[in-house]
């Protein structure tokens, strides 16, 4: 058939369903090719997707808009975009089906490219977002109020409470708890939250290989009542280059993030730094002077983070925590009780210690310890009394 020149452009005919389909395979192709070429050489491309708003135009793109990406970012892209001129359909269709076909990858994990209605909003308004992110797990949980937690893989008891209690209470209150899965404050935050409530994982790494070992039971529960989440592909091994690039993530997830406990230096603070990029809250705790794994926090506090100083006043910062329904009002624990609370208050104590400070008999303060641990008020460590880390005391 011979076709002629018309003055007009002739209107695109209607696509029928099996065109639909080809057309939809054809643009994941072009997304499982990007990410080929591009595997953790994402910088600035995020920001390039968003402008151009499918992947398919980037065969499109000018050189003035190459040239706004780093050089090493620009010229893997060049080399998927000219991969896709050179390659034909049918190649390109049984590449995809040999790559689908490996048993290496999870089964149940989701691809969100930032062109994607799923991929989360707040994300997506960060400076440099991530060209896509793979989810393994309950995608819903994306969609939740997140709030980040994280701190220092070396924490104090005080720290790995504080932790588990603030994250605990902000899952049981909706949120999605988001933290990096890292030994420490990371772990903990998890912990506490899956206690209650859902909570996220970042990686710095394909979401199938979750880091570090130690963790991998924890991983494989956070799948289960949450998701792991990560921009690299699956198969990445575990780099300490990659945890900035993670660290953004976390912060650009949620509307706030909570240092709990960091030294200086610390690779915390870079989170931290992130958040403040991104124009979001950085609420930290204000630590002793006298305590090093508190020093970050009190620098984040000089820089202008807010200070949460009482653990009970958590409906102060985050709306939806509803104190009255996190801890059994003062007055039915009764007077002895509620003088114990308050002398041990963050701190670890004996009984003799208490007997002694409080001026009780201590068969009495005994039998109003063993009330207060089966009431969920405390816990006891080492031969100590603390408050609990979980039940009905905040802090």
């Amino acid at each position: 058939m011979i076709i002629h020149a018309a003055s007009k452009k002739p209107e695109k005919p209607a696509l029928g369903r099996e065109d639909h389909a080809l057309e939809k395979d054809f643009e994941q192709e072009k997304w499982h090719q990007l990410l080929a070429h591009v595997g953790a050489q994402t910088h600035g491309l995020g920001d390039l997707l968003k402008e151009l708003g499918s992947v398919s135009a980037l065969e499109r793109v000018s050189q003035e808009q190459l040239a706004s990406l780093p050089k090493a970012t620009a010229k893997v892209v060049y080399r998927a975009v000219e991969a896709w001129r050179k390659g034909s359909a049918a190649d390109a269709c049984a590449r995809r089906s040999e790559r689908t076909d490996t048993s290496s990858q999870p089964s149940s994990y989701h691809f969100f490219p930032i062109t994607n209605q799923d991929y989360p909003e707040l994300l997506r308004c960060i400076p440099d977002p991530p060209p896509w992110i793979f989810v393994d797990g309950d995608a819903s949980s994306l969609a939740a109020p997140c709030i980040a937690i994280v701190g220092t893989r070396r924490p104090s008891q005080q720290g790995i409470r504080a932790a588990q209690i603030i994250a605990r209470n902000l899952a049981k209150a909706g949120y999605t708890v988001c933290s990096g899965l890292a030994l420490g404050i990371d772990g903990a935050a998890h912990q506490g939250a899956l206690s209650s409530g859902s909570t996220t994982a970042v990686l710095a790494s394909g979401i199938d290989r979750p880091s570090p070992m130690q963790h991998r039971s924890l991983a494989a529960r956070i799948r289960r009542a949450g998701c792991l989440v990560s921009e690299l592909p699956p198969g990445t091994a575990p780099s300490k280059y990659q945890f900035p690039r993670r660290n953004r993530i976390i912060s650009g997830l949620s509307s706030a993030t909570v240092i709990v406990e960091a030294a200086l230096p610390s690779g915390t603070l870079h989170t931290a730094a992130a958040a403040l990029e991104q124009g979001r809250e950085v609420y930290v705790l204000p630590w002793s002077v006298f305590h090093p794994q508190g020093r970050g926090c009190l620098s984040l506090l000089r820089d202008g983070a807010t200070a949460i100083g009482d653990l009970n006043a958590l409906g102060d910062f985050f709306p939806l925590v509803q104190e009255a329904t996190e801890k059994a009002p003062a007055s039915a624990l009764g007077p002895e009780a509620t003088r114990v609370l308050t002398w041990i208050g963050d701190g670890a104590t004996s009984a003799e210690v208490l007997s002694r400070e409080l001026e009780l008999p201590l068969g009495y303060l005994l039998v109003t310890l063993g009330e207060l641990e089966i009431a969920g008020f405390l816990e006891r460590q080492h031969g100590l009394y603390q408050r609990a880390t979980s039940g009905n005391s905040l802090r």
